[in-house]
């Protein structure tokens, strides 16, 4: 291939790529990033060549060399390229093409001076150029090495341009009376202004001899000085800052991105939908997290909840978009459903709700690389593609399903959406799985020039491929509750359970005494916690004394608690934690009230974790095997702890 050579490095869309071999007219090229190999025709190269969209270099700029060596030449060449608006260049450039065509620029002064007064006349040009100027202007061409540039006008850079000539104090005075007289008020007009400079100065005058009279400016000075200041700046000191940022929307859009994953937003939202149970009764309107790539505009996780847009819902979401979607076959095997977007964001954008600003989502964001952004407040331009997305989502799908509450009261006029509702949760996750992976992906976006989000993604991951940057079970950890505890001679106290482990024992008898330790406490399982250990730098387990509590969150741990208190003694000796909730919640769920209902889904915790993705159970721990300091306050078991322990290892032998 004679059009490129071995080596060479090339650029096609956003990827970077070294070309290999040619060989048949087949180039290979390997992108320099990820080391992948791929072919191409030469035909097809020289078509993207054409099109722009193959470049061999990556800026745009490029150096014009020097190649005329006759002045005749290198001027008419060039004066087509000089911008038509320059009179003065065009006027040199003229003047020194038509001397050259003449011959007179190699000839004596006077006859130099002759044929500048014949080119003047054919120029029309009142004021002709000395000779001695014609020679500089010719010194100069050359000394650039015949480059038009030098030719250029350069009137516009002289001293004095846009530097005041006025007096130090008469200068302050007019912007004084400037920011009092015309940008204070609502009206101020430049006569003002004026009026306010005279009497300044006339009061000054008053303190100094003749010869130190200030001058006053003339109007058309105060003028060009309120001229000179910004539309912006006007506007704010004349109508606030608020309405200035109204008047100027335009001027302030959200800042650009280059590549994926570069600036990940995140928002919640209310779905406009019921969903109902298995039996058809409605239960709740859930909570929409979603996660979106700035670039790209694509998806990259979310997480449905009745259960609330707190922390939990946020880490879902988090978890959902960083690790890949391979759950999708599985899930949903008669659904061909492509979702490649996954990854670690370098910054994630949020607003200013209290979930975003818990010290758990902090801390776990920063162990895991990621810069915390906040929106700033009452500016929707900071974080507006996630806003906009929500809008779609709720208009162009949720809004057209059955059991949709619309966006306004006033709009759900003839119909109750309770009694349209007859989607479940399971249903309602597939469907926003479908909409996201089939429609909304692949449909044209306005904002990317027509381009589909998923094509902008696989091009710009090419150049920048997506890292998986820790384990899945680290994962797990640090989107995890954060806390620091001291460890007690029983173990740790958190959320009024108890942790306890042999290596914390372990790591409490290395420990300076009443010192601390950070610990994460999942939101999904009740029954464990990690402690850091500072001295070997890793993650130790510690699990609940009481394992009626394994695999609760920790909502419906405190609330099997308090209906522990609260129940009689053959309940609680027949039900386990798992079981007591579940009936709870069922029975919450199938009353005629629809906030009992709500309350009966937040209890049960229903998100979409459980369809997104395997979660595996806690290990079991038998309290018996822990060492007696480790067990509660007793020496020995109660006689209905034993009672209950009995009969579910009896259950689990069956």
């Amino acid at each position: 291939m004679a059009n490129f050579t071995k080596d060479q490095i090339i650029f096609r869309g956003e990827g970077r790529y070294r070309l290999v071999r040619v060989q048949d007219d087949v180039a290979y090229l390997e992108n320099t990033v990820t080391g992948e190999l791929s072919n191409h025709s030469e035909a097809d190269l020289l078509e993207e060549y054409l099109r722009g969209y193959l470049r061999t270099v990556n800026s745009k700029q490029y150096q014009r060399p020097p190649s005329y060596s006759v002045v005749k030449d290198a001027l008419e060449a060039a004066t087509s390229s000089v911008k038509l608006g320059d009179f003065e260049t065009r006027r040199r450039v003229n003047y020194l093409v038509m001397l050259d065509r003449l011959g007179a620029l190699d000839g004596s002064r006077y006859a130099l001076r002759r044929a500048i007064q014949s080119v003047a006349v054919e120029l029309n040009d009142i004021k002709p150029p000395h000779e001695t100027t014609i020679y500089r202007w010719r010194r100069r061409y050359r000394l650039a090495k015949f480059d038009v540039r030098a030719l250029l006008d350069g009137t516009n850079r002289r001293g004095g341009k846009g530097e005041s000539r006025l007096e130090p104090a008469v200068e302050g005075i007019v912007l004084e009376k400037i920011e009092t007289a015309f940008l204070n008020s609502k009206r101020g007009t430049a006569e003002d202004v004026y009026n306010a400079v005279f009497l300044e100065i006339q009061r000054l005058n008053t303190t100094r001899i003749e010869s130190e009279w200030l001058k006053v400016p003339g109007l058309r000075t105060i003028q060009r000085r309120i001229q000179g200041i910004d539309a912006f700046e006007r506007a704010v000191a004349r109508y606030g800052e608020r309405e200035a940022r109204r008047r100027f929307a335009d001027q302030f859009c959200a800042r650009k991105v280059t590549r994926i994953l570069e600036i990940v937003e995140i928002d919640h939202t209310p779905m406009d939908v019921m969903y109902t149970d298995a039996e058809g009764r409605v239960i709740d309107r859930p909570n929409f997290t979603v996660v979106l790539d700035r670039l790209s505009r694509c998806v990259l996780g979310f997480c449905i909840s009745s259960a609330g847009h707190g922390v939990h819902a946020v880490f879902e979401a988090l978890r959902h978009s960083m690790m890949p979607k391979s759950y999708l076959r599985e899930r949903f095997p008669e659904l061909l459903l492509e979702w490649p977007c996954h990854g670690w964001p370098e910054r994630l954008l949020m607003d200013n709700g209290r979930e975003f600003h818990a010290r758990a989502v902090v801390d776990a964001l920063t162990n895991l690389g990621v810069v915390c952004e906040y929106a700033a407040s009452r500016d929707p331009n900071d974080k507006p593609y996630v806003e906009r997305f929500l809008r779609t989502f709720n208009y162009a799908f949720v809004h057209k399903l059955p059991g949709t509450t619309l966006a306004k009261v006033h709009q759900r006029i003839g119909f109750k959406s309770e009694d349209e509702a007859c989607i479940t949760f399971e249903q309602l996750n597939q469907m926003v799985h479908v909409w996201i992976t089939s429609v909304y992906h692949l449909r044209p976006h306005k904002g990317l020039h027509g381009r589909a989000p998923l094509d902008v993604w696989k091009e710009s991951a090419a150049a920048y491929p997506p890292l998986l940057k820790c384990n899945a079970d680290d994962l797990s950890i640090e989107f995890g509750e954060f806390a620091e505890s001291a460890v007690q001679h029983y173990g740790i106290d958190l959320n009024t359970f108890r942790y306890a482990s042999p290596e914390l024992l372990t790591l409490r008898a290395m420990l300076p005494a009443k010192q601390k330790v950070q610990v994460k406490a999942p939101y999904e399982n009740a029954g464990l916690i990690w402690v850091w250990d500072p001295f070997d730098n890793k993650y130790i387990t510690a699990y609940n004394t009481d394992e009626r509590y394994n695999n609760l969150t920790v909502e419906q741990a405190k609330a099997l608690r308090r209906g522990y208190k609260t129940s009689d003694v053959h309940q609680r000796t027949r039900a386990n934690g798992e079981e007591w909730i579940r009936e709870r919640a069922n029975e919450a769920m199938q009353s005629k009230k629809l906030a009992t209902r709500k309350q009966g889904a937040r209890q049960a915790q229903t998100t979409s974790k459980s369809a997104n993705r395997p979660w595996p159970p806690a290990p079991d721990v038998q309290v018996a095997n822990l060492p007696r300091t480790l067990t509660p306050d007793s020496d020995e078991l109660s006689d209905f702890e034993a009672e209950s322990i009995n009969i579910e290892v009896k259950h689990e032998n069956q």
